[in-house]
């Protein structure tokens, strides 16, 4: 999926951040480290946990949902890729078979037709 850019002055910049902004408020994502940031802060707040603990915890979640993001952003691209080339493929396929079924054609054209007689049918000359 290609992404348009614009620039800052430009009225579709401000839709197109204000619709990403929304879109990222509405993720799982975005709520999933609201809550691990916020209940690990009331956590070491109420001393129930270490600063080492916060910050291993914090940065394990942040690593998981944002590896995760890539690595389904890469597959997505793989499988737009494979789907093009497959796509490519049949393309390719079809010409080639289209190809061929006017050389067949073309042969068939070719070769002397008879009437029931036995009699070969000559077409009319150029002229």
């Amino acid at each position: 999926m290609q992404q348009k850019k614009y620039s800052v002055e430009q009225r579709q910049f401000w839709f197109s951040w204000a619709s990403k902004l929304l879109f990222t408020l509405i993720s799982v994502k975005f709520w999933g480290l609201v809550a691990s940031v916020s209940v690990s802060t009331y956590l070491i707040v109420n001393n129930s946990i270490g600063a080492g603990e916060w910050v291993t915890f914090n940065t394990t979640i942040w690593g998981l949902i944002f590896g995760m993001k890539e690595i389904f952003r890469v597959m997505e691209q793989k499988d737009m890729n494979e789907t093009e080339l497959a796509d490519k493929k049949a393309e390719a396929r079809e010409k080639i078979a289209r190809i061929e079924a006017s050389a067949i054609t073309s042969s068939q054209s070719e070769r002397s037709q008879y009437t029931p007689e036995g009699k070969e049918i000559v077409g009319n000359e150029p002229s």
